[in-house]
């Protein structure tokens, strides 16, 4: 338990052992140790030099190398909340398993950021996408399966791009295989059926796949839409062609481990399974942001229902836009898109409105007029008619998790 001495609360000393730099982590366990009155040792986040002196009261740690677990086995015993499963993978020591395994975790939704990763090609109407697999790693054992059931689910076609094994097992060597393995990724984004979206599990891996593409003569996004993982400003916003990105929210992932370590600090049992945070969704940039429609009037009409769902727009007015009659709307979307225009546009208010629930204290009537509903009682039926749960209760349900 926290104690107190003359009248004055006695700060928890908590290290950072993260051996991987995630500026979000960072800023969510910060804001949980200001509320908290820690103090943070952070020599090892910002420099990877161990504290051998550090005698304090918890550990949050992401231990994905060899030296993060050397350094795990140097400090002294602490209350520690975990925030990856990375050294309980096979690729890891039979040694760093054992030591990895059962302790407290919080970590991200791999599934969920596959499905989520999934549904943004297939909403821009992509049949043909691909994941680019680099190997024996839990985020893509665990999105892999996630993101080809959303894909294969709605008749799209799956393809894995096996980038992992045209590297050699040996460490050594692997390193050496690198521009033979660039040069096979190339040849086959040029092969790949195009319009296509690909995902990388990560925005590095991202950054490789459109790199791949401009140096292979094949356009971003006009003929391959790149989606990354983790929302990493400066990868993203800086990238040759502005990448769109998963984000994991990462932020409240820190913030929740946090808060979880307090409470084993408290001398509280550690939860028996991991805590899991959901995907925030995609945060949309240029590599993304065409639709992959093969029918241009179809594709022109959903740029309008996305540039104005907000307004009250009507049938006739994106049958002007797209250049079709109403009757050849309805079909094209059913025919390209297996819904109706009013479909769409609903679709598009329920996710507006969603998110106005999620990110702000608007009242329901606010929410409902924003997403372009025409009243709050139309909303709020057809919010649960959609969702399953009221504008209410969605939000209660999502502000308690």
């Amino acid at each position: 338990m926290k104690t107190t001495h003359n009248s004055l609360q006695i700060k928890r000393h908590v290290l950072l052992l993260l051996g991987v730099n995630y500026p979000a982590n960072h800023s969510g366990i910060a804001r949980y140790a200001r509320e908290a009155g820690w103090v943070l040792e952070t020599m090892y986040a910002r420099s990877g030099v161990v504290p051998y002196w550090w005698r304090g009261d918890g550990i949050i740690s992401l231990i994905t190398h060899q030296k993060d677990y050397d350094a795990f086995v140097q400090l002294p015993r602490r209350p520690m909340v975990d925030l990856s499963k990375g050294w309980v993978t096979d690729v890891m020591t039979p040694r760093m398993r054992a030591a990895g395994r059962g302790r407290p975790r919080v970590l991200y939704d791999n599934a969920g950021i596959g499905r989520v990763a999934a549904e943004h090609f297939l909403e821009r109407g992509y049949r043909h996408v691909g994941f680019l697999n680099c190997g024996n790693y839990w985020m893509e054992t665990e999105r892999i399966p996630a993101f080809r059931k959303a894909i294969e689910a709605t008749g799209g076609i799956f393809h894995e791009i096996a980038y992992h094994k045209h590297f050699s097992r040996e460490r050594s060597r692997s390193d050496r295989d690198a521009p033979n393995a660039y040069q096979w990724l190339m040849k086959e984004i040029r092969r790949l059926p195009k319009p296509m979206g690909l995902f990388g599990a990560t925005d590095d891996l991202a950054l490789l796949l459109l790199r791949a593409c401009l140096e292979a003569g094949v356009s971003v996004p006009e003929e391959v839409a790149v989606l990354g993982c983790d929302n990493e400003i400066m990868s993203c916003d800086f990238a040759p062609i502005p990448l769109s990105s998963v984000d994991p929210d990462l932020e409240r992932q820190g913030y929740e481990a946090a808060k979880l370590l307090d409470r084993l600090m408290d001398g509280e049992p550690p939860p028996r399974n991991p805590i899991i945070i959901p995907p925030k969704g995609v945060v949309t940039r240029q590599s993304t942001d065409i639709l992959a429609i093969p029918h241009k009037p179809t594709a022109q009409a959903l740029r309008f229902i996305w540039e104005h769902y907000r307004e009250q727009i009507h049938t006739p007015d994106i049958a002007v836009a797209a250049g079709l009659s109403r009757r050849g709307l309805d079909h094209a979307f059913r025919q390209h898109l297996h819904r109706s225009v009013t479909e769409e546009i609903t679709r598009r208010r329920i996710e507006h409105a969603k998110e106005l629930l999620l990110t702000t204290t608007l009242k329901a009537y606010e929410v409902a007029e924003r997403s372009g509903f025409s009243g709050l009682v139309y909303f709020s039926r057809l919010f649960k008619q959609t969702v399953g749960v009221s504008p209410r209760e969605f939000r209660r349900r999502h502000q308690a998790e």
